[in-house]
């Protein structure tokens, strides 16, 4: 089977119009999520982009890699899914943002559109290219931009993937190719007539805490100050914006998908798409990432398979089930010290095994999340700072860290994170 992993940047679960949105249209991703296995319930191992991408590609988590935020570097030497397939002759393609940190050999083949290529924009564009991409700008505003679809990066991306998978139909040589959109990572400037298309009148705000809620983490609350000034009408542009850059980035999914069927290979391809981690927009005073929140660490995933039927699983399933799942149905070897697991069983029934995962686990530098069905715990600097009980506080206003009668499921909890990270 071939593999073709399709990677946008900063996706929320809840942010696609098959998983419910009904204020953007992603027309791509609802064609391609129809003949899916869809998890409903798939989170991040961090909500960053370095560390979540190098679970990925490893299986493990972030302090099993190394690399535990942005700035840091893996702590060795790294065994990809991409050397995994390596012995059976797979090409190993990668196009766009992959994220890589360090000086290390990741098992691919040189890295296509490593970044945009300046010299297809216009002058005009490249200009405006640098004023939306400046600091401020890309984080806490967002509007129309003059450029074009063909003046952004996911693009270019688009189009190499498509060079990479035509190169090995026509070799009749197996691939795993990893194609990953920057897009909706901000700057949130869509082109003009995307951001056109949200009708920001519509757009509800999300609810914020009750005055009569604890306060969160003094973490969060310091993250909540740069956005802090922002009207409700420039909250509303921040989301049009997203949902604009969204929208196209499902076009550029779909450049991908329609060359799949136009080299006819759909039916011995392997199709998933997901996200490196989600965005807050807007939820609790907050955008971007950097945060242990649900809307940052629950993200959209999905498998099709040419021989599986479609459907949804609620299962707690995280992204470094990604590589052993990719080998599992290659005849790669799953390499005994990684921390995912095939989620071929998941896909071939409904039935959950009797072992499987109870809680997922996120880290984000000195920060870890512990979540299970019901609770989620938060970990700042190895002191438990957060509890929130998700059937009955899903929007995580509560806390409840210092309620006595909680101290045993704190401990409890505390407990099942220190198995997990020490279990490899």
């Amino acid at each position: 089977m071939n593999v073709l992993v399709l990677m946008c940047d900063q996706v929320r679960y809840d942010a696609l119009e098959c998983n419910g949105n009904p204020y953007v249209h992603t027309p791509n991703l609802n064609r391609l999520a129809a003949k899916s296995v869809r998890f409903e319930n798939a989170f991040t191992q961090s909500p960053a982009c370095a560390p979540s991408r190098h679970s990925l590609a490893t299986g493990k988590y972030p302090s099993g890699h190394g690399v535990l935020a942005n700035h840091d570097n893996p702590s060795g030497d790294l065994f990809t899914v991409a050397h995994a397939l390596q012995p059976l002759n797979y090409r190993r393609f990668q196009a766009g943002n992959m994220h890589w940190k360090g000086d290390f050999d990741p098992g691919y083949e040189p890295l296509a559109a490593p970044k945009i290529d300046l010299s297809l924009l216009s002058e005009q564009a490249v200009k405006v290219r640098e004023w939306e991409s400046l600091s401020m700008t890309q984080r806490r505003t967002a509007g129309p931009s003059p450029r074009k679809k063909d003046e952004y990066w996911g693009y270019q991306v688009a189009q190499q993937s498509i060079r990479q998978l035509t190169e090995a139909v026509e070799k009749g040589e197996p691939f795993l190719s990893w194609t990953t959109f920057f897009e909706p990572h901000p700057p949130y400037y869509p082109p003009t007539e995307y951001y056109a298309r949200i009708d920001q009148t519509l757009l509800p705000l999300p609810e914020q805490m009750p005055e009569t809620a604890p306060a969160p983490h003094d973490y969060v609350l310091k993250k909540r100050q740069e956005w802090s000034h922002l009207t409700s009408v420039e909250r509303r542009q921040m989301i049009a914006g997203y949902y604009g850059l969204l929208e196209l980035a499902d076009e550029y999914v779909g450049m991908v998908l329609d060359a799949v069927d136009r080299l006819g290979i759909a039916d011995e391809t392997i199709i998933i798409f997901t996200s490196d981690h989600g965005e807050q927009l807007g939820e609790h005073d907050l955008f971007m990432k950097f945060v242990l929140r649900e809307g940052s660490v629950h993200v959209p995933f999905m498998i099709y398979h040419p021989k599986l039927q479609p459907g949804s699983r609620k299962q707690l399933v995280e992204l470094v089930d990604l590589f052993p799942t990719i080998c599992d149905f290659t005849g790669a070897e799953i390499p005994g010290d990684i921390h995912g697991r095939s989620l071929r069983p998941l896909l071939e029934s409904e039935e959950t095994p009797e072992d499987w995962r109870t809680a997922v686990i996120c880290q984000y530098g000195t920060h870890t999340m512990i979540r299970t069905d019901e609770w989620k715990l938060n970990v700042y600097d190895g002191q438990p700072g957060e509890l929130y009980h998700l059937q009955q506080d899903p929007k995580e206003f509560f806390n409840l860290i210092d309620e006595p009668r909680y101290a045993g499921l704190i401990e409890k909890l505390g407990k099942h994170i220190e198995d997990k990270l020490t279990s490899q």
